[in-house]
């Protein structure tokens, strides 16, 4: 499903306020002319090397998601990369009775293999459970090397790129998991913006307005925040060892991580990726066969 979500151009050329009941202003039809788009990214699927399929049965093994999630790309990133036959399932943000029926709990992600009659939850769990069946074909990943520079600046610019990216997940619609208002509640009031901690944020101290204002205030301070994030992704030049894997050890567990997190920059129009950062940023979405979001970016 989501694969087949691309924004109008037009649309992309400003973001779309937001409201507590998730209304675009009158004059945002205007926007919506249809134009022509240019291509998502320069490779495809087909122009980087994958193994053989595998059909590990029928039903296909199936993999619930939410498409925003890192946890949940890492997931895909290995049926991707082992080219496994399988099906996602992107669940609504405010589905709680789909993984509470599979796993107690609403989480994200989950697979389910019916032929094996098996459940998992716990997405490097999981990676690690499908990378080293060999039903499934050869082990493809090697260790990860403890990257603490990744990890740094992942932290280091945790609360900006929040600021940045968490309105723009549901500022559309386009995402599955936010296609209805009750999605967009959901991730809205369980995930705050920076100055906010989580505690404070979901008490009864805020109405869903004030919330979803704080949101739009997030995305008024794009023309102020977006110079010090591009200064930011430059920073990424220097640690990235190539297209083909973030390590010089070579493509694993690093890789796995490292694109489930920096996949969601491409959700902010003119950030200026490196060319380093770039390019592997699209070798990875054709290996995993998990789209960028160039063509909804706002």
């Amino acid at each position: 499903i989501a694969h087949g979500f691309v924004a109008p151009v037009g649309l992309r050329s400003a973001a779309p306020t937001l409201s507590a009941n998730n209304k675009l202003p009158a004059a945002s039809s205007a926007r919506l002319a249809p134009a022509p788009l240019a291509p998502r990214m320069t490779l495809t699927p087909s122009s980087v090397a994958h193994p053989d399929q595998v059909i590990v049965g029928s039903p296909l093994p199936i993999v619930y998601v939410y498409d925003h999630c890192p946890f949940c790309v890492r997931v895909r990133a290995i049926f991707g990369a082992k080219n496994i036959k399988h099906e996602v399932r992107f669940m609504a943000n405010d589905d709680i009775e789909t993984p509470t029926k599979l796993v107690g709990k609403k989480i994200a992600p989950i697979i389910e293999i019916p032929t094996l009659n098996e459940v998992m939850m716990e997405s490097l769990d999981i990676v690690k459970r499908i990378d080293e069946d060999a039903s499934m074909g050869p082990s493809i990943l090697g260790p990860g090397t403890d990257r603490s520079d990744l990890k740094a600046w992942q932290k280091k610019h945790q609360d900006l790129f929040r600021s940045l990216q968490r309105p723009r997940y549901v500022s559309s619609g386009l995402l599955p998991e936010f296609a209805l208002k009750a999605g967009r509640d959901a991730f809205v009031k369980n995930h705050p913006v920076p100055p906010f901690e989580k505690p404070d944020w979901k008490s009864d101290n805020y109405d869903m307005a004030t919330r979803y204002a704080k949101y739009n205030e997030c995305m008024g301070k794009t023309a102020e925040l977006l110079p010090e994030a591009n200064k930011a992704v430059e920073e990424l030049e220097g640690m990235i060892f190539s297209a083909k894997h973030c390590s010089e050890a070579g493509f694993g567990y690093d890789d796995i991580e490292l694109f489930a997190r920096l996949r969601s920059l491409t959700i902010i129009k003119n950030l200026n990726l490196g060319a380093k950062t770039k390019g592997y940023l699209e070798y990875m979405s054709a290996k995993f066969d998990i789209p960028l979001y160039d063509q909804m970016a706002l």
